[in-house]
């Protein structure tokens, strides 16, 4: 149920990852908090047990830029995959404008995943939601680990909806930013199509709007016309800012760090350089003269390899 500011100009949109124990929600926050930059992102809230479970919820606002004029901000939370705390998961869930499943790609965990997403269906028809017009996304996790299904075998048991589904490592930040900027073009879609049930409508902003030309000055001086709000603009008003968003997120570069070690008096610190196309090995190496003036006791380089 977004929340839009018209004063600031500002659309609050809340997205909840949902899914079962251990399916990889949290790792995907944690990995768009890490990836986009300081100023777009606010303070992570994580509160876990000694297992690494979220308890409640993550909590993390990313501001994405502006859709005609206004300023739009997803806030992102998980809830918690232990079925006993249900309670907690409607009380996250309430509200939401969007939802990533998350779902285990292992095939011991098929029976895991098809219980949170009937609960996920229960609890949104408590609150009278229909999942089948909803902006929801599949994010099939942990594709790096033995003993998977296909993705057809997970779309066949889960994707009864017909949404769009994407494979993923969480861990590592593979499909994360993909099934971000999902879920993202499906809630200002929906935004769009249905602003009802964001908690706006379409009349209130075309009163809001017309009250500011009301108040505008004397027809003598030309004063550009306020832009209607993101709900009144058609979609393709808004495809060159959701353009930008995929390039905000998909952008940025991905390195897997290997285990230091010393090497001929030098230590070395392997890395990869993941890019779009290929991978590419560096090692960087510190070579230390204890001999010579603190300024000048490290010389660091960075070795490639093909």
């Amino acid at each position: 149920m977004a929340l839009v500011n018209h004063t600031t100009r500002e659309i609050n949109a809340k997205i909840v990852y949902y899914g079962p124990g251990l399916s990889g929600k949290t790792s995907n926050i944690h990995f768009i908090y890490h990836r986009i930059s300081p100023n777009q992102r606010g303070k992570l809230i994580s509160l876990a047990t000694e297992t690494d479970r979220t308890l409640f919820f993550d909590f993390l606002p990313v501001e994405l830029g502006t859709i005609k004029n206004y300023k739009v901000r997803f806030h992102l939370y998980t809830v918690p995959g232990q079925v006993f705390y249900n309670a907690t998961r409607k009380l996250v869930l309430k509200g939401a404008d969007g939802v990533i499943f998350v779902a285990d790609s292992q095939r011991t965990m098929l029976d895991a995943d098809l219980e949170s997403f009937a609960n996920l269906h229960d609890n949104f028809a408590e609150m009278n939601i229909d999942l089948t017009d909803f902006p929801i996304v599949l994010q099939y996790n942990k594709r790096d680990l033995p003993d998977v299904m296909t993705l057809e075998e997970m779309n066949a048991g889960l994707n009864t909806l017909n949404v769009p589904y994407y494979g993923a490592i969480a861990s590592k930040g593979d499909g994360v930013l993909r099934t971000f900027a999902a879920i993202s073009k499906r809630v200002l879609e929906d935004m769009q199509k249905n602003p009802e049930r964001h908690n706006f409508s379409a009349g209130d902003i075309v009163a809001k709007t017309e009250g500011e030309r009301q108040e505008a000055p004397s027809p003598r001086v030309r004063v550009p016309e306020p832009e209607p709000a993101l709900p009144d603009a058609p979609l393709v008003e808004s495809k060159p800012a959701m353009a930008e968003l995929e390039k905000t997120v998909e952008k940025g570069v991905k390195v897997e760090l290997g285990k230091t070690f010393m090497e001929n008096g030098q230590i070395v610190l392997p890395f990869d350089l993941l890019l779009q196309s290929a991978k590419e090995q560096y090692q960087l190496r510190v070579t230390i003269n204890t001999d010579a003036p603190a300024a000048k006791r490290f010389k660091v380089m960075v070795k490639g390899f093909k």
